[in-house]
């Protein structure tokens, strides 16, 4: 599957030299020329990977990397520009890029700087996809361990219960079927209590009991 990439640059000849380049490689490039351009598509396309130009006609590209900012699952921005001043390469990583770039850019620079930040998307999804399946784990194992309390406190009355009658009647037939039920009763409630030793029925460790 092609990587989305959003490209943010301006300058047309740049724009067309480095899409042509990116969809040699294989990914699948959309462009904008500006922030308005840029907004649209992030928000349509929803690319894992963006290349930012931080001076465009109608603003700076640090409007974006604010506005993108305080998202949870925001690409990843590899900011480009023709200033290499060591204050705009901070504020830009301050504000979360994954990278920064100086034109003229080295296209081999370019394509190592876009193969770490696939790895590390990919493996930012994956931990996201990890902690997805761990709460799903935890949800389900308080709902079986709430199911085992209430079979576990049913099991006990069964058993009480049978006792109790077994002491009542005289009938032989009728106290060897209640025996029966006792007995698997105290079964049952046995395999809940090595479940519980075993800790499959204990909460997964970190998890809100």
């Amino acid at each position: 599957m092609q990587e989305p990439i959003l490209l943010v640059e301006d300058d047309q000849i740049l724009q067309l030299t480095l899409t042509t380049m990116l969809r040699r490689d294989g990914y699948a490039v959309d462009t904008a020329r500006n922030i308005a351009e840029a907004r649209l598509a992030i928000l349509s396309r929803r690319p894992r990977i963006i290349l930012l130009d931080l001076g465009l006609p109608d603003g700076s590209g640090f409007d974006i990397l604010n506005w993108l900012n305080l998202e949870p699952d925001r690409p990843l921005i590899i900011v480009t520009t023709a200033n290499d001043s060591p204050k705009a390469a901070l504020e830009a990583l301050g504000l979360g890029a994954f990278d920064y770039l100086t034109k003229p850019i080295n296209h081999e620079t370019l394509r190592y700087t876009l193969r770490r930040a696939v790895s590390y998307d990919q493996l930012r999804q994956q931990v996201r996809n990890y902690e997805e399946l761990r709460s799903e784990v935890d949800e389900a194992r308080l709902t079986v361990r709430s199911a085992a309390h209430h079979i576990s406190q049913a099991l006990t009355v069964i058993m009480g219960e049978a006792q109790l009658v077994r002491e009542e009647i005289s009938d032989l037939a009728l106290r060897a079927s209640l025996d029966r039920i006792v007995r698997m009763a105290e079964e049952a409630a046995q395999t809940l209590a090595t479940l519980r030793t075993n800790r499959l029925l204990a909460p997964h460790e970190g998890s809100v009991t």
